[in-house]
C-alpha cells in the first residue's frame, strides 16, 4: 500500500486524487494519519468477537435475535479523525 501510494503522495496532498479505503485496523489507521487516505471505514471486529457468544446463547435457548445484529462502523475523515486519530 505504501509503494502504490508513494507513487501519487503529491496527488493525494494536494486534493487532486481523494482516497477512500476500507478497514480501521492499526496498519490502516496509520496510513491514514500518514495521508495516505484521506478517509477510512472500519468494521468493528472486536465487537463482533465480544458479541458472537451471548448471541450464540440466545439461539441455543430459542430466543429471537435481531437480524441483523449493527455492531456499528468506525468513520474517520480529515475533518473528523475520530477513531484513527490514536489507533
Amino acid at each position: 500500500y505504501a509503494q502504490v501510494t508513494d507513487q501519487v503522495m503529491d496527488r493525494l496532498k494536494s486534493k487532486e486524487l481523494i482516497l477512500i479505503a476500507g478497514d480501521t485496523l492499526p496498519p490502516q489507521t496509520q496510513a491514514f494519519r500518514d495521508g495516505r487516505s484521506h478517509a477510512q471505514v472500519g468494521q468493528r471486529p472486536f465487537e463482533m468477537g465480544y458479541r458472537a457468544p451471548d448471541v450464540m446463547i440466545e439461539l441455543i435457548n430459542g430466543k429471537k435475535v435481531d437480524d441483523p445484529l449493527y455492531t456499528g462502523l468506525d468513520v474517520c475523515n480529515q475533518s473528523d479523525p475520530g477513531f484513527c486519530a490514536d489507533n
